[in-house]
């Protein structure tokens, strides 16, 4: 009985120790996230995560392989292609943005006017308000240089009108199509319409198509949110 007391304690304090590292955006202003914070919240965080597709080759080296200059990925076992995606328009998103360049450009090393500047120029950025829109960037990489390549060329080729019968933001009740797209390097945008209505306990989906990239085949990503985990202040941020 002890033993299982002194389990039940370890398992508990565990669960509590994590429940403080993940909520750092709560425990502490943004100008006080390390370097690894303002990353995670970046990568791996209620308003960001990554989705990775995968393409195992169980012929990479037989001779149906590429053979053109440049290619790559005959050399991988498994070539993947990853997405990350944020909800730029959320507040946490934009503060980990500015915590990143405040790192960056060595902010505590600058003079009184050089921060008033960068002052300036944050606080203007983190002021400008998304009350009727909700933007997600999506990043591609992919370890064959190749695809990144394939990747680019594709996203740099679509638009709003080619884009509009699959890319969509969904809750519960709705389905909300694209407003609005750009891209730039290996990034795309979307621009969705705010959801007119949604409660806590729904999900919050993006919804689109990767394009057959060699190996890794076409395929739909759905990538859901917690709005309960999105939460700050008690609403919904994003």
């Amino acid at each position: 009985m002890a033993r299982l007391k002194v389990l039940l304690f370890l398992i508990g304090l565990t669960v509590s120790l994590t429940a403080v590292a993940a909520d750092f955006w709560v425990k502490k202003p943004y100008q006080n996230w390390s370097a690894d914070e303002a990353r995670r919240m970046l990568e791996e965080s209620p308003w960001a995560t990554t989705y990775t597709l995968s393409g195992i080759q169980t012929n990479a080296f037989g001779n149906d392989a590429p053979s053109n200059t440049g290619y790559r990925g005959e050399m991988e076992g498994n070539p993947t292609v990853s997405y990350n995606l944020q909800f730029r328009s959320a507040a946490p998103i934009r503060r980990a943005q500015v915590r990143t360049s405040q790192l960056n450009s060595h902010y505590d090393k600058m003079s009184a006017e050089q921060k008033a500047a960068f002052d300036t120029s944050a606080a203007k950025f983190l002021a400008t308000a998304f009350s009727d829109r909700i933007i997600v960037s999506v990043t591609f990489h992919s370890n064959v240089q190749n695809y990144e390549s394939l990747l680019r060329n594709y996203w740099a080729g679509q638009s709003l009108a080619k884009l509009s019968m699959t890319v969509y933001l969904n809750t519960n009740s709705e389905k909300l199509g694209l407003i609005d797209y750009s891209y730039k390097e290996d990034t795309f945008q979307f621009t969705f319409k705010r959801p007119k209505q949604i409660s806590p306990d729904e999900k919050l989906g993006v919804e689109f198509v990767h394009p057959r990239i060699d190996r890794v085949a076409q395929q739909r990503i759905l990538q859901e949110f917690s709005v309960k985990k999105m939460l700050v202040d008690g609403e919904p941020a994003f």
